[in-house]
């Protein structure tokens, strides 16, 4: 789900993956075509919300840190159990 919290910054707030297809790359794809998305929009920053790996899978529908630290989100703060990522889109 991407949502936009203004004309220059959107949020990815979760993603959904079937448990089969968990481990595939699956979030990872979703994650990119949300990039490609909110900069289509006219977006200049995606912020995500992940957690750590080490957090029990009912916290990570908003995605694992080291995904979006793959793809080139940088960390904004630490939000207690949530990081803070961000990835300027121009």
């Amino acid at each position: 789900m991407l949502s936009s919290t203004s004309r220059t910054v959107s949020s990815v707030l979760c993603f959904y993956v079937h448990p089969s297809a968990k481990r595939k790359g699956v979030a990872s794809a979703l994650l990119e075509t949300a990039v490609a998305r909110a900069a289509a929009h006219g977006a200049r920053i995606l912020e995500g919300y992940p957690v750590d790996e080490g957090h029990p899978n009912l916290d990570a529908y908003t995605g694992y840190l080291p995904m979006f630290l793959a793809a080139r989100f940088e960390i904004a703060r630490d939000a207690g159990r949530r990081t803070v990522v961000r990835r300027r889109l121009t």
